[in-house]
């Protein structure tokens, strides 16, 4: 009798499951997500923003908030405060385990930018934190890529010796 009870329970709870994705409740994917915060940032509906954002994101965003002397939902009503008020040509979409990129193209350069989502609490959320992480790597090993080139001397350079005249050099001078 007792086996029995947990069998129906067992069933009940699959069948509830297998009913609520039936009726629509679909997790976005990232491409999906993207385009949602696209759409709410239109609208600046700062309680929708928030619900696509990460939690690293949000703790950016709170911290950019109070050095402007304001609030979140005040920053996210700016003229230019809410992300992805212009959504750029969607390129392509790579998933791997909880962590998402959607492929953008760059406006500036015409050439792709991914934009990072990683998976909380089973939804889809955009990771401007690790966006922001990614940039400041890329420039650091730009910026030393350049200081590289202008501490290492050309070949050519590197050889070339130069003369002193024997009046000029006290060494050659005390012979």
């Amino acid at each position: 009798m007792k086996n029995y009870r947990i069998l129906t329970l067992a069933l009940v709870c699959a069948l509830f499951f297998i009913g609520c994705n039936s009726v629509g409740i679909k997790t976005r994917t990232p491409t999906e997500t993207l385009k949602a915060l696209n759409e709410a940032s239109k609208k600046k509906d700062s309680a929708a923003i928030k619900k696509l954002l990460s939690k690293g994101t949000l703790v950016l965003l709170e911290n950019a908030a109070l050095a402007a002397n304001t609030n979140s939902d005040e920053l996210l009503k700016k003229e230019d405060g809410a992300p992805f008020q212009d959504l750029p040509e969607i390129r392509g979409e790579k998933i791997e385990g909880d962590t998402a990129t959607v492929t953008v193209k760059n406006e500036v350069t015409s050439g792709d930018e991914n934009i990072p989502l990683v998976k909380e609490d089973g939804e889809w959320k955009v990771a401007l934190d690790k966006y922001l992480e990614d940039l400041k790597k890329r420039f650091d090993e730009e910026m030393n890529k350049t200081k590289d080139a202008e501490i290492l001397p050309s070949n050519s350079n590197s050889e070339k010796s130069v003369e002193v005249p024997k009046e000029n050099n006290p060494a050659a001078n005390k012979k």
